[in-house]
């Protein structure tokens, strides 16, 4: 269902709130292709498998869907900057 791959949750020991933050950084990881291809197996089984995991994915989704997308550009006075200091320790350099 998903092409992305998911992680293991392993919750032996873990009190139902680890279980919720293990799960939600882990969401967020899959969201955004952090996990290892295994993990990311497994996470996708998982979320197809749980209903409430699947409803927390697809909210997720829609939250990444609806964040501005930026572009940083820096300003030509930067990019000047840069120049200055690359051409300047370049010729340092042959001294």
């Amino acid at each position: 269902m998903y092409d992305f791959i998911f992680f293991t949750l392993q919750t032996f020991g873990k009190t139902p709130m680890d279980e919720t933050y293990t799960y939600d950084a882990q969401m967020v990881q899959f969201l955004y292709r952090e996990l290892s291809a295994s993990e990311a197996f497994e996470m996708a089984h998982l979320i197809e498998d749980d209903a409430e995991l699947s409803a927390d994915f697809n909210a997720l989704l829609f939250a990444k869907a609806q964040l501005p997308k930026v572009q940083f550009n820096p300003s030509p006075a930067v990019l000047q900057n840069i120049l200055q200091y690359s051409a300047k320790t370049a010729l340092e350099a042959h001294i």
